[in-house]
């Protein structure tokens, strides 16, 4: 199906502007990454919470007895991380670079995916497999708080959920790498489990990831929420029958995301309100 696949996207051209992030949660940079009007922050985190068309009313998100989170643009910043290091592997491989939209398309895919895609224009090519492994190993050595730093506003939130609620990850990225940022952030202790898309029966958008950490753990999915930024989060989260939270400051926009989760939020205040009921 169209969901299960995430149609991929032939150029740059066709794919939708970059919305810029909510001031609030953008760190800073030598490079500006969009010249986007930022959207118009709500007055209060109610107000800015927006249903997905397809869920009315919202779930009760506090009642939630877990939070399972997404890593690349949702808990961490590393968009110039992952670009530059897919540039540095296309280079190295003798292929054409991409362009930011095309880097920020791309992350709805697992790395093998998303490299063949950047390279070839199919997910499914097999140099995929060699291109992916070699942009493992070229951005897991450079993460560090600085590189893939925690939006701001996130680790403290972390810390809230801590303390009446289980937390885990699962990334389509891979698990080192997903550890690594964690622990980069002081937040490894924080998760039940940290794991990526090479240590789960399958990728995001398929559901058996979540199926897989939550069997692992003990939880039922119906009682966990998922937090993620990309279309494929939210269809994975509603496979393995859990709640979802889009968030609108990763690499994709409300416009992307909607449809696919059960609420879409713009600032941390926001989805600080949602989990916690505050």
């Amino acid at each position: 199906s169209l969901d299960a696949r995430m149609p991929p996207v032939a150029s740059a051209a066709s794919a939708p502007r970059v919305a810029a992030r909510p001031s609030a949660l953008r760190r800073d940079h030598p490079r500006s990454r969009t010249t986007a009007t930022t959207k118009p922050r709500a007055s209060s985190a109610e107000e800015g919470v927006r249903a997905s068309p397809s869920v009315s009313p919202l779930p009760d998100f506090a009642s939630a007895t877990a939070v399972v989170w997404d890593v690349d643009g949702t808990l961490a910043d590393t968009t110039d991380l992952g670009f530059a290091s897919t540039n540095a592997v296309l280079l190295e491989a003798s292929l054409p670079t991409i362009t930011l939209e095309q880097y920020l398309r791309g992350t709805r895919y697992a790395t093998p995916q998303r490299l063949a895609w950047h390279a070839t224009g199919d997910i499914d090519d097999p140099s995929g497999e060699a291109l992916g492994a070699a942009f493992d190993e070229h951005y897991i050595a450079l993460v560090d708080d600085r590189t893939a730093g925690f939006f701001p506003g996130i680790r403290d939130l972390v810390r809230r959920i801590a303390s009446g609620k289980s937390q885990a990850v699962l990334s389509n990225a891979c698990g080192e790498y997903a550890r690594k940022v964690c622990d980069a952030n002081e937040m490894i202790d924080a998760m039940a489990a940290v794991v990526g898309a090479d240590e789960v029966p399958d990728v995001k958008p398929s559901p058996l990831g979540l199926l897989s950490l939550c069997s692992s753990l003990g939880w039922d999915p119906a009682t966990c929420v998922y937090v993620g930024d990309s279309p494929s989060d939210g269809v994975a989260a509603k496979g393995a029958g859990m709640m979802s939270v889009g968030c609108t400051w990763g690499s994709h926009d409300a416009n992307a995301q909607r449809g696919r989760f059960d609420a879409l939020v713009d600032t941390v205040e926001e989805l600080e309100a949602l989990l916690l009921g505050r």
